[in-house]
């Protein structure tokens, strides 16, 4: 009997001693930063200024131009189409087109080919249907190197990842944040970096907590965050092979889109745990190149639980991608996990994005005119801001 008092005892001086930690230390939704989307905005007292980078990398190949140059090289003898057959695979199945022309099917590639450029909704230029069109079984080798190098084969641990540089104001009732993401490609032959969109956003949110004697903060409240991100097409056509590693920042790197995104947040907090809910939704219009569609619509709704546990946060996140017309690739549901350890206005964080619907590679090149990218089975994220 007395050791159950004794454990009864101790665990309620460790539920106070939780209950009092975050009270004590921290006001409302400080420090629920998440590692995808936006989050409830933090009280000026907490964070007027804070500056940082966040990282993204798939660890799947991307296809260099240099290599397909080379393909097209070596090919051109043989096969004089073989430029012309790049810009095909670029709207193309390549895995696919590779399978058949490995087969010696020429009947098989050439129809490939051209129900891909139909369902991709792409008329074929006269090189483009000369390039179909001369296929046979004197060049179908050719045909089925390109495609391999189109499929990212041989790229020798090549990957590509996103760069995002950040900065925010809080000027008390709202603020501002302006990034400038930046596409990566890592090779043997170096690395090299391309200008994703720039991204602008405004927002504006509360919080409210119980306060008990003295002013001390209590471990229960709830908050809100209204905002609107806005994506200029600042970018170049390289940053589009970001795309598909991350679709869920696919506004920060297509290049012939701009973008608009307004959203709602709304969160609660109890002891040390913190969940937020979030709707978003995205208008992508055309204003350059030749995408498939000239508008783009979709819904991200998202789902989060931070356990802040002294200097340590644990997260876990959950996105839904809904189509709502011209993005068939926006269907799928995607969990992160991860940890961030805060020492003072230090942020450092680790996480990891895994997919948990099956994405579809074709869906997302014929939505948005992505170019030999890989889909990605999971994303390493990094983060690293400070506050102030």
């Amino acid at each position: 009997m007395w050791i159950g008092l004794g454990l009864l005892r101790a665990g309620i001086a460790t539920l106070a001693l939780l209950a009092a930690l975050p009270a004590h230390a921290r006001r409302p939704f400080e420090n629920t930063d998440l590692f995808t989307g936006h989050s409830i905005r933090q009280s000026s007292k907490d964070r007027r200024l804070a500056a940082g980078v966040n990282l993204h990398a798939a660890p799947v190949p991307y296809v260099a131009r240099k290599a397909l140059t080379q393909a097209v090289s070596a090919a051109k003898s043989v096969y004089p189409d073989a430029e012309a057959m790049v810009s095909v695979l670029e709207k193309s199945d390549a895995s696919k087109v590779h399978a058949l022309a490995a087969a010696k099917n020429v009947d098989g590639t050439k129809k490939q080919l051209r129900d891909d450029l139909k369902k991709a909704g792409v008329t074929p230029t006269a090189a483009q249907t000369k390039a179909i069109d001369n296929i046979s079984a004197s060049n179908i080798e050719q045909v089925e190197a390109i495609s391999a190098v189109a499929m990212g084969q041989g790229s020798d641990g090549a990957f590509v990842f996103g760069l995002e540089p950040w900065a925010e104001y809080n000027f008390g009732t709202w603020d501002v944040t302006a990034a400038l993401p930046l596409a990566g490609f890592s090779s043997g032959d170096g690395s090299k970096f391309s200008v994703g969109n720039l991204n602008l956003d405004v927002r504006a949110g509360s919080r409210k907590s119980l306060i008990g004697a003295g002013g001390v903060y209590l471990p229960l409240a709830i908050g809100w965050t209204g905002g609107l991100s806005l994506y200029l097409p600042t970018g170049t056509s390289d940053a589009n092979q970001v795309a598909l590693s991350n679709v869920l920042v696919l506004p920060k790197y297509l290049h012939e889109y701009m973008s608009i995104q307004p959203y709602g947040i709304f969160g609660a907090e109890a002891l040390i745990f913190s969940a937020q809910l979030r709707l978003e939704y995205t208008h992508m219009l055309a204003l350059r190149g030749n995408p498939a569609f000239d508008n783009v619509g979709y819904l991200n709704w998202a789902a989060s639980l931070v356990t802040r546990a002294w200097i340590i946060d644990l997260v876990a996140e959950f996105d839904g991608l809904k189509e709502m017309y011209n993005a068939p690739a926006m269907n799928d549901v995607f969990a992160t996990l991860g940890g961030r350890l805060g020492l003072g206005p230090l942020r450092l964080g680790l996480g990891a994005r895994m997919p948990i619907t099956t994405p579809s590679a074709t869906a997302s090149e014929r939505s948005f005119g992505v170019s030999f990218a890989n889909i990605a089975k999971f994303n390493i994220l990094l983060q690293g801001f400070l506050t102030f």
